[in-house]
């Protein structure tokens, strides 16, 4: 026997209302009924706030580039211009002479670069009750920066393949 087979003979019936019910808390209309369902943030800044921790998760010790990998860094900054679109991947540290942080990569306009203070300006679309909120990188905390307008070093500079002829010293 199906469970089903038990409720053969009410499935089918309305409701049962009695008038002075009806009076107090009348039928809901399925459009009013869909909006008490309608999504909202019952608690504002709790997705922010999970976020921050998925980031608390990711804490790691600073990285030291290699020489190399500095110069090619170097290389990459050289082409970086003001208006250029950039993903850039740098160190956050968590105190001022701390060496655990987090390895953050943001994309967005370059504003400024500063070759005296050693900063890159970069404005990621966020925004706050103040206005825009622009991510001031310094050069030591760089890891990585990339763009479409970043190419090679020697194509950028013109240095084609050279073939270097055996130069003859005399004594």
């Amino acid at each position: 026997m199906a469970i089903r087979d038990n409720y053969d003979d009410i499935i089918n019936m309305d409701r049962p209302w009695q008038k002075d019910t009806l009076r107090r808390h009348p039928k809901m209309s399925p459009r009013d009924r869909a909006k008490i369902f309608a999504p909202f943030a019952a608690l504002r800044g709790h997705s922010e706030r999970l976020g921050e921790e998925d980031v608390k998760l990711m804490r790691c010790r600073r990285t030291v580039l290699s020489e190399d990998e500095a110069a090619i860094l170097s290389d990459k900054l050289l082409q970086v211009r003001k208006g250029m679109t950039v993903t850039v991947m740098y160190f956050q540290p968590e105190a001022e002479n701390g060496e655990t942080g987090y390895n953050i990569t943001v994309t967005g306009t370059v504003i400024n670069i500063d070759v005296i203070c050693r900063t890159l300006k970069i404005n990621t679309g966020m925004t706050n009750e103040k206005g825009a909120v622009d991510d001031v990188v310094k050069f030591d905390d760089l890891l990585d920066i990339n763009g479409s307008e970043i190419i090679d070093i020697d194509k950028y500079l013109g240095i084609g393949d050279c073939e270097f002829s055996e130069y003859e010293f005399s004594e």
